[in-house]
């Protein structure tokens, strides 16, 4: 009888974390062959491809998927160490292109100019009509953008590299002398949160004028040209500011920060923020001055700030073009100022104080128009328990040190209503050219203002979110009971002096700060978060900066003689000097 076969079983090498093989356990005879190690969770479509054909489906579809296709098919050990990369010999340097003209390349040409295939192309085919295509189609069963190889030209952003990028620059360049103190970013400032008591009038001071109802029935069918304004409206900062100047001199008094409506908006609607701005910090004693710089990004409303696409900047191209961000937001300051003046120009009301900027004018130089309202804000910490809202007599418990804030706000309008006054806050929105780029898709509003109202407020507070929040802060930190926006377009897009009103908008502020997606405590957590800050900081001037391109602020420690360059005292300066 004969012997039987016998079998060995071999041995095998289990790879639990991978396919095939690990770098551990190789079988000689396979050690030095090279392989591409794939992970348990890869999808491995094909394991090998020996001719490489063109698939069927790409003559079908005129090749529009096939990179989808080729992406997923190639994807699988992609990441791996490449030992089947081809290696350029040294022989190869030698070797010079003579032509790379093929035959593939003229015909893609001649698809982009005709229009793309013939079921598809400049003809139409099947789906079009002989040299007659409808603005944005090539027609025939090409699809949207034209049949067959046609429509190439929108297909996995095409010439994207000659599209202009859009760079956030800085608002004031640090120094090697300034020191870098702490970053907070966006994140960690969204969940801050504190609640202020009622705020106490300080008082009224300056003239402000009679809202003119009629401009109510004002629409895109009764437009009103806007008219150029004569008056003069300031806007010094906190410590330029000769009421708040006299409150700082009082010595042991609980007032200890001093500061501005603007400057205190723009730091609770910073987390919304996308362009940079700075606002000047001086720590005088136990004094704090909130400013901003003359000629600074909060002096000039920003435009399409939240765009996708903002407006850019003037280029070499055009150094003078009325459409960049820059003349932009000129524009849009001179337009709200006319548009203030305009609408309240039917009568005014003078309050019990005088305008304080007027005192110390020079003869000839023109008087300060606008109304102010000086208000006091308590920023003390308090036990939870508290009930800030208790208007009862009761002993006030205070965590720490008193600290009040003085804010100067703005009075731009008041609507009589028999002996009843409400106050207003009046801005402008603008639109500029619908066409150009930053104008961020926004619609006509000649068009569509009337008929499509909740659409075009809509896109607004897409595109200015910033701008819009901060009035809205503004308007709450001023107590006015109505936020009147006003829509402001030019005649004609090519032309930024001339303007008309084309209608309003009427808000609550709280109401409208609720519909932009924020909240006063978290506004007013934001800017005690910074005050808290910077009272613990030693004397000197630091400078709250947005970084222009990450989602973070940034405080700084300058020198002293920071921002004066052009040998005149700055305004803080001026006033700390007094203590």
């Amino acid at each position: 009888m004969s012997e039987l076969p016998s079998f060995t079983l071999p041995t095998v090498f289990d790879n639990p974390k991978g396919w095939g093989p690990s770098n551990t356990q190789q079988a000689k005879d396979v050690r030095d062959i090279p392989y591409i190690p794939f992970s348990k969770g890869d999808k491995i479509n094909r394991i090998a491809n020996w001719i490489s054909q063109p698939d069927a489906r790409d003559q079908r579809d005129g090749g529009r998927n096939r990179g989808r296709r080729d992406m997923v098919q190639q994807t699988y050990g992609s990441n791996s160490a490449s030992a089947f990369v081809f290696q350029a010999e040294a022989d190869e340097e030698s070797f010079s292109l003579v032509d790379n003209r093929g035959t593939a390349v003229k015909k893609i040409a001649m698809r982009a100019v005709h229009g793309g295939s013939a079921r598809g192309g400049a003809r139409g085919g099947r789906g079009g009509r002989g040299g007659m295509q409808r603005l944005g189609y090539a027609g025939g069963r090409g699809g949207k953008f034209g049949g067959g190889a046609g429509g190439f030209r929108k297909r996995l952003g095409w010439r994207d590299y000659e599209r202009e990028q859009h760079h956030r620059y800085a608002s004031v360049k640090p120094t090697d002398e300034w020191e870098l103190v702490q970053d907070i970013e966006f994140s960690r400032m969204r969940d801050l949160s504190f609640s202020v008591r009622e705020p106490k009038d300080i008082g009224f001071y300056g003239k402000v004028g009679v809202y003119d109802q009629g401009y109510d029935r004002v629409n895109t069918r009764l437009e009103r040209p806007l008219k150029v304004s004569g008056s003069v409206r300031y806007n010094a900062t906190a410590s330029e500011d000769p009421v708040l100047t006299k409150l700082s001199d009082k010595a042991g008094g609980d007032i200890r920060v001093f500061a501005t409506d603007s400057v205190i908006a723009t730091l609770m609607a910073s987390t919304v923020s996308m362009s940079a701005w700075d606002v000047v910090v001086n720590r005088v004693g136990n004094r704090l001055f909130f400013d901003k710089r003359d000629g600074g990004p909060l002096d000039f409303p920003s435009v399409n700030e939240n765009a996708q696409v903002p407006p850019a900047e003037a280029s070499e191209k055009e150094p003078n073009s009325i459409n960049s961000a820059s003349m932009l937001a000129v524009e849009a300051r001179d337009a709200t100022y006319n548009y203030i003046r305009q609408v309240t120009e039917q009568s005014t009301i003078s309050y019990e104080n005088a305008n304080p900027f007027n005192e110390q004018n020079e003869a000839g130089e023109a008087p300060d128009d606008n109304a102010y309202r000086y208000r006091l804000f308590d920023l003390s910490a308090r036990p939870p328990k508290a009930d800030i809202y208790d208007d009862e007599e009761e002993e006030d418990v205070v965590i720490g040190e008193r600290c009040l804030m003085a804010i100067r706000t703005e009075v731009d309008g008041v609507v009589v209503s028999g002996q009843a006054r409400k106050q207003m806050f009046i801005r402008a929105l603008t639109q500029h050219d619908i066409t150009a780029v930053g104008a961020g898709k926004a619609l006509d509003w000649r068009q569509k203002l009337d008929s499509q109202r909740g659409a075009v407020v809509a896109t607004e507070m897409k595109n200015n979110a910033t701008k819009l929040a901060r009035w809205a802060f503004q308007a709450v930190l001023a107590g006015a009971d109505q936020l009147k926006v006003g829509f402001v377009a030019r005649v004609s897009p090519r032309d930024c002096t001339r303007h008309g009103v084309l209608g309003f908008q009427t808000y609550r502020p709280s109401d409208f700060i609720s519909q932009l997606g924020f909240s006063e405590y978290s506004g007013w957590g934001i800017v005690k978060a910074l005050v808290d800050m910077c009272l613990e900081m030693p004397e000197g001037r630091y400078v709250i900066m947005r970084d222009p391109n990450k989602p973070l602020i940034k405080l700084y420690s300058v020198p002293a003689g920071t921002f004066e360059d052009n040998g005149e005292d700055d305004a803080s300066t001026a006033a700390a000097d007094d203590f």
